[in-house]
């Protein structure tokens, strides 16, 4: 396809996204404004510049409910010795992974993208010869508004558009077009270029409104000292000639004017699939852009802060006090009077008759009121108070308490499967693009039992696999609980066969293996169990009982 023909089809894509999620834009920000105590005032409802961070809490709160970063483990398909090794191999390389690019801090920002905007994206991709992850904020993407919510790869085009990189560095990129490197350059020096790297779409410009309501309001002088370049990578489906079907494409675009690279996509990075999985709280089948938790708590939040603000208004006005006072037709002008302790203050005539205090009613109290609308905010996100760190009410049963804690975290398991399988995704993007690009030596560091830190040269041919792997999902918590019934049935197993070594054995064996012993060392302990001198004593007691002869 030409050029100008993927520019006009990527323009048309990029309206109608926008079209569709402008609606969100405002709503988003708001979120944003309320989580960072930032509030909008006006003449009227909203004065003060005050704020009860119910957003906060409540997404705080959430987060602690949701599962903890989970354990990822690849299962070989195959079953043989070498497919055990392997499998160890590729194990290890994802926690390497998961330390060097600090997924549970990311995986923290990841569920709080989710809490104030809905949905979250993540993006995996291949530098310095090992895979890499970002968080991309909302902001950032352009997608098919067609697009199934439960699996972005149907979307006929995903836009990862904001992206600022210096022009020297799209000059020096080798894989760019050099024509159309030439072509930007020289486009950039237009008018027009000039006015296009100056002016955002609505996207960008409400990030820059949530800079500036931070106070922060020199964000350009960031990229000041060198001519920026926005980048896009459209991820889009296009007619392959070749293959006579449609098939996705990684496309690169400068400035909306000129594409510097277009190739299939498992030529560009090695896999036919998307590397942005992605995740929302509540998803919808009409609405991809769906609800946070942060919008079921907008209003409420608003109408909380409204209520504060007019009382503490309220407060102020009477305790500072205002005054009528009798001009007497212009001649009378009162002085301000200085108060001090017995002071004495003469005014001509009487003072009754000359100032009266305005009258300021006292508004009703409030307390109740917001008490009231914070308990219907828990009710709509499932969350106990004493999930929320708050006291039950007096007389409240442990039996209630609990009750409810399990009503609120039955809630919560559904949006558990959404994030389990996010996170799922993400692991067989991981592999699929570590084993698309691997090449030559990767390095592994790992503390043995000793505590001391060992380093491995690992080649591709040590772990890939042409059978593949299964990832499975492991939270901890669900870990340990499961592990604390496999305990249970080997000590079932363990006292109903005492006089069977093969049963005794094996119990043993696995318990090594639930507490997580190596291959290796599991193997060393049992050849030294074997090997371990019977107590004569002991080997009497494990006797059977002899039947008594009779004469």
């Amino acid at each position: 396809m030409e050029n100008s023909l993927i520019i006009d089809a990527y323009k048309y894509d990029k309206e109608s996204s926008k079209t569709f999620k402008e609606r969100r834009l405002n709503q988003w920000n708001e979120n944003y404004y309320l989580s960072r105590d930032k509030v909008l005032t006006n003449r009227l409802t909203q004065r003060q510049t005050v704020n009860i961070p119910i957003i906060r809490e409540s997404i705080d709160t959430w987060i602690s409910k949701i599962d903890e970063t989970p354990d990822l483990t690849f299962e070989s398909r195959g079953n043989g010795a070498d497919d055990e090794d392997q499998e160890l191999l590729v194990n290890e390389m994802w926690q390497y992974f998961k330390d060097a690019e600090k997924l549970e801090q990311k995986d923290n920002l990841d569920k709080k993208v989710v809490g104030l905007q809905g949905r979250s994206f993540k993006f995996l991709y291949w530098k310095d010869n090992q895979v890499k992850l970002d968080i991309i904020d909302p902001y950032d993407i352009d997608i098919d508004p067609r697009v199934n919510p439960f699996d972005i790869d149907t979307a006929s085009f995903v836009n990862h558009k904001h992206i600022y990189i210096p022009l020297r560095n799209v000059l020096a990129n080798k894989s760019y077009d050099t024509a159309a490197k030439y072509q930007l350059k020289a486009y950039l020096d237009t008018k027009r270029g000039i006015l296009a790297a100056s002016n955002t779409d609505e996207e960008d410009q409400k990030r820059k409104e949530r800079l500036e309501t931070l106070g922060v309001s020199n964000f350009d002088e960031y990229r000041a000292s060198d001519v920026m370049v926005e980048i896009t990578r459209s991820y889009k489906m296009m007619w392959s000639d070749t293959e006579k079907r449609f098939v996705r494409h990684l496309i690169v675009i400068a400035m909306d004017s000129v594409v510097l690279y277009c190739k299939p996509l498992v030529e560009a990075i090695g896999i036919d699939r998307l590397p942005i999985p992605t995740w929302a709280s509540n998803p919808d089948i009409n609405d991809f852009w769906s609800d946070g938790i942060a919008d079921n708590v907008r209003t409420v939040n608003k109408v909380v802060n409204m209520y504060f603000s007019q009382d503490l208004e309220n407060r102020a006005y009477r305790n500072f006090g205002m005054y009528f006072i009798n001009t007497k037709g212009g001649q009378f002008k009162p002085n301000a009077f200085e108060a001090r302790p017995f002071g004495m203050y003469g005014i001509d005539g009487n003072p009754d008759e000359m100032i009266k205090q305005m009258n300021i009613q006292p508004l009703a109290d409030t307390q109740n009121a917001i008490q009231y609308l914070k308990d219907m905010i828990q009710s709509s996100i499932a969350q106990t108070p004493t999930e929320r760190g708050v006291q039950e009410k007096a007389g409240t049963t442990l039996g209630e308490v609990q009750l409810s804690l399990q009503q609120s975290q039955g809630r919560n398991q559904v949006v558990a499967k959404q994030y389990r399988q996010c996170w799922k995704d993400t692991g067989m993007i991981w592999y699929e693009l570590l084993n698309a690009n691997a090449r030559g030596v990767f390095k592994l560091y790992k503390k043995g039992s000793d505590g001391k830190t060992y380093s491995k040269d690992i080649y591709p041919t040590d772990w890939q696999n042409p059978k593949g792997y299964d990832v499975k999902i492991e939270i901890k918590a669900d870990k340990e609980a499961n592990n604390d019934l496999e305990f249970k049935k080997l000590q079932y197993v363990k006292s109903s066969y005492v006089n069977n070594p093969v049963a005794q054995q094996l119990s043993k064996k696995k318990e090594l293996e639930i507490l997580g012993w190596t291959s290796d060392e599991i193997e060393q302990v049992m050849n030294a169990e074997m090997q371990a001198p019977v107590d004569p004593a002991m080997a009497e007691m494990e006797q059977p009982l002899q039947e008594p002869v009779t004469v």
